[in-house]
């Protein structure tokens, strides 16, 4: 999996390389090999051994608690002078996790970035980071399991349909294609098209090309793709506690809209 070799490849042809990122849907682990060649050939620039590079320092909070003593050793040690390339990488893994303490001390490093200082904050659940953490990263959706599924024709058609609909006419979608809300008969067809619309975006990202996959890249961004794939995710996920199948379309769109 190349995913977020693919997306940075993408932002640095772009020059849109940022100092701070909140990686969703991810485990250190399960990210460790590829971020690590994203750092070392985006920020270090270099082959060296990043495993044994004084210039990385990755926090993983044992049992889901940062020790206060680990955020003070964490501020001091990316603050010092770099040993090799002038550059300085932090990693942190469960950031919804971190207690309010952790939260303050970070965001001064992110309110403030210096120039050679860089930022990868990863959360299994993006929506459970604190808002100023969230609001002051540049948010990258990496994995989905929905990426292996195959869909049916009437779920793929459906879903072209709703993308072609958004990204034309935004939220005016809701007045003027009425007949969605029966085409999109209850909430399982509804769940398959969500699931089918993130394929296609999060695809987007990776250079894949399809008339579809084009007119997503001609009116978006990378950031405000980024922005989307979060979205139809969160709609996901949260598809289980909305009562009302139009209303939850509605607010799905209205989302869209807002990104």
């Amino acid at each position: 999996m190349n995913n977020l070799s693919n997306y940075f490849d993408n932002i640095v042809k772009s020059n849109r390389l940022m100092h701070s990122y909140l990686i969703g849907n991810v485990t250190f682990d399960e990210i460790k090999d590829e971020l690590f060649n994203v750092i070392n050939k985006y920020i270090f620039g270099d082959d060296r051994d990043i495993d044994n590079n004084p210039d990385l320092i990755v926090l993983r909070p044992e049992k889901g608690n940062v020790k206060k003593e680990e955020i003070k050793e964490l501020i001091k040690e990316i603050s010092t002078t770099s040993q090799f390339n002038n550059n300085k990488v932090y990693v942190i893994e469960g950031t919804e996790k971190l207690n309010d303490f952790a939260c303050n001390a970070i965001l001064k490093t992110l309110e403030e970035p210096k120039d050679n200082i860089y930022a990868f904050l990863l959360s299994e659940n993006v929506e459970s980071v604190k808002p100023t953490i969230i609001s002051r990263c540049q948010k990258v959706f990496v994995s989905s399991e929905v990426k292996e599924k195959s869909f049916d024709d009437n779920i793929v058609n459906l879903g072209n349909t709703l993308i072609d609909y958004i990204e034309k006419e935004n939220i005016l979608t809701i007045a003027h294609h009425p007949e969605l809300y029966n085409e999109l008969e209850d909430r399982n067809i509804l769940k398959e098209v969500l699931e089918y619309i993130l394929d296609v975006y999060f695809n987007t990202l990776n250079n894949y090309n399809s008339n579809i996959q084009n007119i997503i890249k001609t009116n978006n961004s990378i950031e405000k793709i980024s922005k989307k794939v979060l979205v139809i995710n969160d709609n996901i996920c949260n598809l289980d506690y909305y009562l009302n199948k139009n209303l939850t379309i509605d607010r799905f769109i209205i989302e869209m809209w807002r990104c």
